[in-house]
């Protein structure tokens, strides 16, 4: 089981942030997107390779307003991995 932080970022202050425990050998990246997206209650990004390579290389990614098809209220949208 690893744990997964996901922040709502508006001009560098988190303004919502969430964390979920997944277990990594079952749960694909982009089901855990859609779980911290739902606890977040915000749409679910566009998920590129380059978010994957960006997490399994550094432990962390970043979405940006124009990875989402609706429009949002936030500046970035970060994942963390905690181990």
């Amino acid at each position: 089981m690893v744990k997964i932080w996901g922040k709502l970022l508006v001009e560098n202050k988190i303004i919502k942030d969430a964390t979920i425990a997944v277990d990594e050998k079952s749960t694909t990246f982009f089901d855990m997107l859609k779980q911290l997206c739902a606890s977040l209650n915000i749409p679910t990004p566009v998920l590129l390779s380059k978010h994957v390579y960006d997490f399994n290389l550094f432990n962390i990614c970043t979405f940006k307003p124009d990875d989402f098809v609706e429009s949002v209220v936030f500046d970035r949208f970060e994942l963390s991995l905690i181990s």
